[in-house]
């Protein structure tokens, strides 16, 4: 710990926070840019967190001079890099609003990183759930690389759909997309019951025309792909189009209304959809309960 003989002192370089970065991922760009040992730095404002790592997010064990102390490393004021640092404002003021969307392990595009902080190769924010892309640079980041979407504007669209989404049912949006998202990925398993290959496939193409495209998972490439589609479900998760309390019921008024929206034929397949066995059901006898 710093003694009067070795007072603490702004580090030379001090790249600022990123929206939403965690306390890993700050102090570690800290120590990059300084060539400093990054444990040592974190060690300057408490105990060393157990598996430190760029993903670790805890104030855990810090004094209330630990944010002073990082103050100074970064020659900022500690009100100033809260904003960015949401570990950091909740330790500020414990008591204070919590109200936030929910949010995910993400990292902002190259272009922002770049930006904000030429040495590091990656930021670890936490993004909130709805948000798969960067609408400043229009480039899809829940993968290893960026994939641009110049020539995706479906998929720009359907991020603006989440987004309206989430300004209504902040705390329900991450449960609605990542069901959504299980439904879809079953049903391409297991059978389409909407003929939606044609613009799969060309979605799927022109995600390949960049180099970034083929070096994704293939998981990936198809949660883009289908990353429109995937909007429209979960918007009618969170918004059913019928109060029915019967399962068969709300199957039907919601492969009708999924049918309508894509101008298809949406091919029922009853209990053994998996629209059925992870919507319909659980969500009627949630009602009835």
């Amino acid at each position: 710990m710093p003694t009067r003989r070795d007072p603490l002192r702004p580090l030379p370089l001090s790249p600022g926070p990123v929206q939403g970065e965690t306390i890993g991922s700050y102090l570690h760009r800290l120590a990059v840019a300084n060539d400093r040992p990054v444990n040592g730095l974190a060690q300057l404002l408490g105990p060393l967190p157990a598996e430190f790592s760029p993903l670790s997010n805890t104030t855990a064990g810090w004094s209330t001079q630990s944010p002073a102390r990082l103050a100074v490393l970064a020659g900022r004021p500690a009100a100033r890099l809260a904003r960015a640092l949401l570990a950091l404002a909740d330790f500020l003021d414990p008591q204070g609003p919590k109200i936030r969307p929910e949010r995910v392990i993400g990292r902002p595009c190259d272009c922002c990183t770049a930006r904000r902080s030429p040495s590091a190769s990656m930021v670890i924010i936490l993004a909130p759930a709805h948000q798969h892309l960067c609408p400043r640079h229009q480039r899809w980041t829940r993968s290893t690389h960026d994939i641009p979407l110049t020539h995706l504007p479906e998929v720009l669209e359907a991020q603006h759909h989440l987004d309206r989404l989430a300004r209504r049912h902040d705390r329900r949006i991450q449960h609605a997309l990542d069901l959504a998202w299980k439904i879809i990925d079953e049903c391409s398993a297991g059978g389409m019951p909407l003929d939606l290959g044609r613009e799969w496939t060309r979605r799927l193409d022109r995600i390949e025309l960049h180099s970034a495209g083929t070096k994704i998972p293939f998981e990936d490439r198809h949660r883009l792909a289908s990353f429109p589609e995937t909007a429209v479900l979960t918007d009618l998760i969170l918004a059913p189009p019928t109060e029915a309390v019967d399962p068969k019921e709300l199957y039907l008024a919601t492969t009708a209304e999924l049918g309508r929206r894509f101008a298809r034929i949406y091919t029922t397949r009853g209990r053994q959809d998996p629209l059925y066995q992870r919507f319909c059901r659980p969500h009627t006898a949630r009602e009835t309960a």
